[in-house]
């Protein structure tokens, strides 16, 4: 059973569980939030709200949906279940955008239940998504809530955070600004596996 409260400004989300499960908690604003980051559960989190809910309950799953390559040079949480591409990047460059073109993960769906599947839970149980700055994890999410998931939430600055406009570097927040727990070395069991769909 789902308990909203609004306190302060910003949205509270309890999650009653069975089995004595913590509370997930958020502290984000959704009235705030850019649309791209928005998701039709309306669940969002901070790096910091979802370090507290994974410390106090372990067993939430959490998924890294960056490229692999990205989670490899940039870095990933400590805590994550496993990385699954949502997109993955190719080597075509896109001079209008001034970036690679990156292509969805087909697999996407099936290979998060896999994770599902190996941690022992089902698309009832919460499942933390994240990526760079809370964009891709929100396109991950709706997929996500399309296939039947019902307890998705965005953490909605990613890993890296938002761009500060002046300097164009992620320096506004995001889990690895807010001096949560990252490293650069992936467990075998976590990394991302291209998998025939």
């Amino acid at each position: 059973m789902w308990k909203h409260v609004i306190a302060a400004g910003a949205c509270v989300i309890a999650l009653a569980s069975p089995a004595g499960a913590a509370d997930i908690r958020s502290s984000v604003d959704a009235a705030t939030l850019d649309k791209k980051k928005s998701t039709p559960l309306g669940l969002y989190l901070t790096p910091q709200d979802a370090h507290a809910a994974l410390q106090a309950d372990p067993a939430i799953v959490f998924v890294d949906v960056r490229d692999p390559i990205e989670v490899a040079f940039v870095g990933h949480p400590e805590g994550i279940d496993a990385n699954v591409p949502v997109k993955i990047a190719t080597h075509r460059f896109d001079g209008k955008k001034g970036d690679y073109v990156m292509e969805p993960n087909a697999g996407f769906v099936a290979q998060v239940e896999a994770v599902l599947a190996r941690e022992g839970r089902g698309k009832t149980d919460p499942v933390f998504v994240m990526c760079r700055s809370g964009g891709r994890s929100a396109a991950a999410a709706r997929q996500l809530i399309e296939a039947g998931f019902t307890n998705v939430w965005n953490l909605v600055e990613g890993f890296e955070g938002d761009s500060d406009k002046a300097s164009g570097q992620r320096t506004l927040n995001g889990w690895r600004n807010a001096g949560l727990p990252w490293s650069y070395k992936l467990d075998e069991r976590l990394a991302w596996q291209p998998t025939a769909n």
